[in-house]
């Protein structure tokens, strides 16, 4: 009975190896957000209220790219807040961010704007957001992430 239940054992080990990732985790590229694009004030999408945003912290795994650079998955946390005495009611709000690729030159090769949609209930003063997205980073370079003044 012992013998059976290893050789399960060793099987089902086998089998589940088969479904790992064949993803090598690497070390991450350097990731950096100027002080200026910490912050930003943003008007909401239905009643036009002013919202304070900030990054609030940013969690990143990095995989080798088959172009010789890193796939860099990251989670960029967001603390979204509003005065309730300027407004209540349920709204949305699309946060402006940005990235840049900076080689080891201080150049910009290449940067992408987008927006991160988070919903507001009735009364809510305050969100915690995560906004998940991927950047592929090229050998030699960093990675500068930025909210984008939109008021």
């Amino acid at each position: 009975m012992k013998q059976i239940s290893f050789l399960a054992l060793i099987g089902c080990s086998v089998f589940l190896a088969g479904c790992s990732s064949t993803d090598d985790i690497v070390s991450c590229p350097a990731i950096s957000a100027p002080e200026l694009g910490t912050r930003a004030y943003v008007r909401s999408d239905e009643i036009n209220q002013l919202f304070d945003v900030r990054l609030n912290g940013v969690n990143a795994v990095c995989t080798r790219h088959k172009s010789g650079g890193t796939k860099v998955a990251l989670g960029v946390g967001l603390k979204i807040m509003r005065d309730l005495t300027a407004g209540t009611d349920r709204d949305t709000l699309s946060v402006p961010m940005m990235t840049a690729i900076v080689d080891n030159n201080d150049v910009v090769t290449a940067n992408e704007d987008f927006g991160y949609l988070v919903g507001f209930s009735k009364d809510d003063a305050v969100k915690y957001p995560v906004a998940e997205f991927e950047q592929i980073v090229p050998a030699e370079a960093r990675l500068v992430i930025s909210l984008k003044p939109a008021y």
